[in-house]
C-alpha cells in the first residue's frame, strides 16, 4: 500500500529544518580553545633614568599562548594568557640590552564568543603580572610587577575547530625605572591559530 505524505507534515518539516540545522551547527562549536600566537610588543610610558643616562625601552617581537573557556550563552568567557618579549633597553644611546620580559594575564571576556558560529569579537579586562629577568635599571637583578590588563580579540573561523585569532592586549602597571613610580601601558599585538575542542 502506497503511503502519502500530507502537505501539513511536509510544511512542518520544512519549517523545522533550519532550526534543526542550527542546533546541529551549534553542537559542533566547542567550549574551550588554545591559541598559539606571535606578534609585536610596544612599551610605552616615560623614559627611565640611570644616573645621567636616559633609559629607553624599545619595541620587540612577542610570542604567547592563550587558553580560553566560554559560557554556553556565547556571551561570556574567561581567558588565561602568557607571553614572552625580549624587550630591549637603550642606555643613553650608547648601546642596548635585553630585559627578557615574561608576562601573564587573567581576564574576563564579554561579547560574541567562539561558542557562536561566525566571526567572534570579545573585549576583556582583568589582572596582569610582569617579570623581567634583567631589570630595566639593573641588568644584574630581576623584578616583578602586578597590574591590570585590557584586551580585544577577533576570531575568524577557518573550519569547525580552527580559527585565525587577532589579539590586542594593554598591560597596565606602575613601575619605577628611575625618576619615581610611573604608570606604564605596554601593548601587545599578535596573530595566531586557535584550536578548540
Amino acid at each position: 500500500m502506497k503511503r502519502v505524505v500530507s502537505p501539513g507534515l511536509l510544511v512542518a518539516a520544512l519549517v523545522a529544518a533550519p532550526e534543526l540545522l542550527a542546533q546541529q551547527r551549534l553542537a559542533r562549536v566547542h567550549a574551550v580553545e588554545l591559541t598559539f600566537a606571535a606578534g609585536y610588543f610596544q612599551p610605552t610610558g616615560p623614559n627611565g633614568q640611570l644616573g645621567s643616562a636616559t633609559l629607553t625601552r624599545k619595541p620587540s617581537w612577542e610570542a604567547g599562548v592563550h587558553f580560553g573557556a566560554y559560557a554556553k550563552s556565547g556571551v561570556w568567557g574567561a581567558e588565561l594568557s602568557a607571553g614572552y618579549a625580549p624587550e630591549r633597553v637603550s642606555v643613553g644611546g650608547t648601546g642596548s640590552r635585553r630585559t627578557h620580559l615574561t608576562f601573564g594575564t587573567l581576564r574576563a571576556l564579554f561579547g560574541r564568543s567562539p561558542r557562536k558560529p561566525g566571526i567572534s569579537i570579545m573585549a576583556g579586562a582583568g589582572f596582569s603580572i610582569h617579570h623581567r629577568q634583567n631589570d630595566v635599571t639593573n641588568a644584574d637583578s630581576s623584578r616583578s610587577h602586578v597590574g591590570g590588563a585590557g584586551s580585544l580579540l577577533i576570531r575568524i573561523p577557518i573550519d569547525d575547530q580552527v580559527g585565525l585569532r587577532l589579539d590586542a592586549q594593554d598591560l597596565i602597571y606602575r613601575a619605577d625605572f628611575g625618576g619615581g613610580s610611573k604608570l606604564r601601558n605596554d601593548f601587545v599585538l599578535s596573530a595566531g591559530l586557535g584550536i578548540s575542542w
